[in-house]
Protein backbone atom coordinates (compact mmCIF):
# COMPACT_ATOMS: atom_id res chain seq x y z
CA UNK A 1 0.00 0.00 0.00
CA UNK A 2 2.80 2.44 0.91
CA UNK A 3 4.48 2.00 -2.49
CA UNK A 4 1.15 2.67 -4.25
CA UNK A 5 0.65 5.84 -2.19
CA UNK A 6 4.19 6.96 -3.02
CA UNK A 7 3.68 6.45 -6.76
CA UNK A 8 0.36 8.32 -6.63
CA UNK A 9 1.99 11.20 -4.72
CA UNK A 10 4.85 11.34 -7.24
CA UNK A 11 2.37 11.45 -10.13
CA UNK A 12 0.35 14.28 -8.58
CA UNK A 13 3.44 16.38 -7.85
CA UNK A 14 5.09 15.51 -11.14
CA UNK A 15 8.19 14.22 -9.37
CA UNK A 16 10.16 12.08 -11.83
CA UNK A 17 13.24 11.00 -9.86
CA UNK A 18 13.41 7.60 -8.17
CA UNK A 19 12.48 7.61 -4.47
CA UNK A 20 12.90 4.81 -1.97
CA UNK A 21 10.92 4.55 1.26
CA UNK A 22 12.55 3.06 4.34
CA UNK A 23 10.88 2.21 7.63
CA UNK A 24 13.15 2.82 10.60
CA UNK A 25 12.68 4.18 14.12
CA UNK A 26 13.39 7.90 14.23
CA UNK A 27 14.17 9.76 17.43
CA UNK A 28 13.38 13.35 16.50
CA UNK A 29 10.69 13.16 13.81
CA UNK A 30 8.15 10.91 12.13
CA UNK A 31 9.70 11.29 8.68
CA UNK A 32 12.74 12.70 6.95
CA UNK A 33 14.28 12.89 3.49
CA UNK A 34 17.74 12.36 2.15
CA UNK A 35 18.48 14.57 -0.83
CA UNK A 36 21.71 12.70 -1.47
CA UNK A 37 20.12 9.23 -1.67
CA UNK A 38 16.57 10.12 -2.71
CA UNK A 39 15.03 8.35 0.25
CA UNK A 40 12.14 9.03 2.54
CA UNK A 41 12.55 7.44 5.95
CA UNK A 42 9.39 6.89 7.98
CA UNK A 43 9.07 5.98 11.62
CA UNK A 44 7.14 2.69 12.04
CA UNK A 45 4.38 4.58 13.90
CA UNK A 46 3.37 6.15 10.58
CA UNK A 47 2.15 2.74 9.39
CA UNK A 48 -0.61 2.88 12.02
CA UNK A 49 -2.11 6.06 10.58
CA UNK A 50 -5.05 6.32 8.20
CA UNK A 51 -4.31 6.19 4.48
CA UNK A 52 -4.96 9.92 3.98
CA UNK A 53 -2.51 10.76 6.79
CA UNK A 54 0.21 8.52 5.34
CA UNK A 55 -0.44 10.07 1.94
CA UNK A 56 -0.05 13.55 3.43
CA UNK A 57 3.30 12.60 4.98
CA UNK A 58 4.54 11.31 1.62
CA UNK A 59 3.36 14.48 -0.14
CA UNK A 60 5.06 16.56 2.57
CA UNK A 61 8.37 14.76 2.17
CA UNK A 62 8.20 14.72 -1.64
CA UNK A 63 7.53 18.46 -1.56
CA UNK A 64 10.86 18.88 0.24
CA UNK A 65 12.57 16.85 -2.48
CA UNK A 66 10.84 18.65 -5.35
CA UNK A 67 11.42 22.13 -3.90
CA UNK A 68 14.99 21.05 -3.09
CA UNK A 69 14.82 22.48 0.41
CA UNK A 70 14.73 21.08 3.91
CA UNK A 71 12.89 24.23 5.03
CA UNK A 72 9.20 24.95 4.92
CA UNK A 73 9.73 27.65 2.33
CA UNK A 74 7.15 29.19 0.03
CA UNK A 75 8.24 26.86 -2.79
CA UNK A 76 7.78 23.87 -0.45
CA UNK A 77 4.26 25.01 0.53
CA UNK A 78 3.31 25.59 -3.13
CA UNK A 79 4.00 21.91 -3.75
CA UNK A 80 2.02 20.75 -0.70
CA UNK A 81 -0.91 23.01 -1.60
CA UNK A 82 -1.22 21.36 -5.00
CA UNK A 83 -2.70 18.41 -3.12
CA UNK A 84 -3.80 19.81 0.25
CA UNK A 85 -4.93 23.43 -0.28
CA UNK A 86 -5.59 26.02 2.37
CA UNK A 87 -6.05 24.84 5.93
CA UNK A 88 -6.39 21.18 4.93
CA UNK A 89 -2.66 20.52 5.40
CA UNK A 90 -2.70 21.98 8.91
CA UNK A 91 -5.81 19.96 9.84
CA UNK A 92 -4.16 16.71 8.76
CA UNK A 93 -0.85 17.59 10.45
CA UNK A 94 -2.69 18.32 13.70
CA UNK A 95 -4.56 15.02 13.48
CA UNK A 96 -1.32 13.12 12.83
CA UNK A 97 0.49 14.75 15.74
CA UNK A 98 -2.42 14.11 18.10
CA UNK A 99 -2.50 10.40 17.18
CA UNK A 100 1.25 9.94 17.40
CA UNK A 101 1.51 11.73 20.74
CA UNK A 102 -1.08 9.32 22.13
CA UNK A 103 0.98 6.38 20.86
CA UNK A 104 4.15 7.71 22.49
CA UNK A 105 2.70 8.09 25.98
Amino acid sequence: MLEDLLEHAKDILGYQRPVKVRIRPLKMSIARVSFKYGTITLDPAVLNLEEEEMFYILIHELAHLKAETSYHSSSFWREVEKVFPGERAKEIEDRIMTKLQRNMV
